[in-house]
């Protein structure tokens, strides 16, 4: 992805991430920021996707050791918590 497409896409989700908590904020912010530009296309796929959970349950992946179902889901939520 060029340069210029990520910075248009990182502020797109990064509006996107502005979530109930701060600390949701913060950790997905974060990982656009430090992160998102080096994923594959699929992953990148999979945290767009992830945007979409509601605050409860991103918080019980991100906070409480629940691990998604979804393998996918799994596989970039273990890529967030790793940055954090």
């Amino acid at each position: 992805m060029s340069s210029d497409r990520f910075e248009v896409d990182s502020k797109k989700l990064l509006w996107r991430c502005r979530r109930g908590t701060r600390e949701l904020d913060i950790v997905l912010s974060r990982f656009v920021n430090e992160r998102y530009e080096r994923l594959n296309e699929d992953e990148q796929r999979l945290f767009e996707l992830l945007l979409d959970v509601q605050d409860p349950m991103l918080n019980e992946w991100l906070y409480n050791d629940v691990v998604p179902e979804d393998q996918g889901m799994a596989r970039i939520v273990k890529r967030i918590l790793l940055t954090d």
